[in-house]
């Protein structure tokens, strides 16, 4: 694969990253302000369920930093 090819790839794969990062910082501010807020049940379901997504974000920004470092590698060889 072209060198070129590669750094747009990581390029974008960081980008994504970035989105990735700030979808979980804000789901995550989001779920615990909701936490404190709610006094029901479904309230705290509710933040409960965002808690949870974003730690499925966070998961989702961790494979993509695996992606991105092998991509790394592979433009280094």
């Amino acid at each position: 694969m072209p060198k070129v090819l590669l750094k747009e790839q990581i390029a974008n794969y960081r980008n994504t990253q970035s989105h990735l990062w700030t979808a979980m910082l804000v789901t995550i501010s989001g779920s615990f302000a909701l936490w404190q807020s709610s006094h029901s049940i479904s309230g705290k379901s509710v933040a409960i369920i965002g808690i949870l997504i974003s730690f499925l974000i966070f998961y989702c920004y961790l494979n993509l930093d695996d992606f991105v470092k092998n991509l790394t590698k592979r433009l280094e060889d």
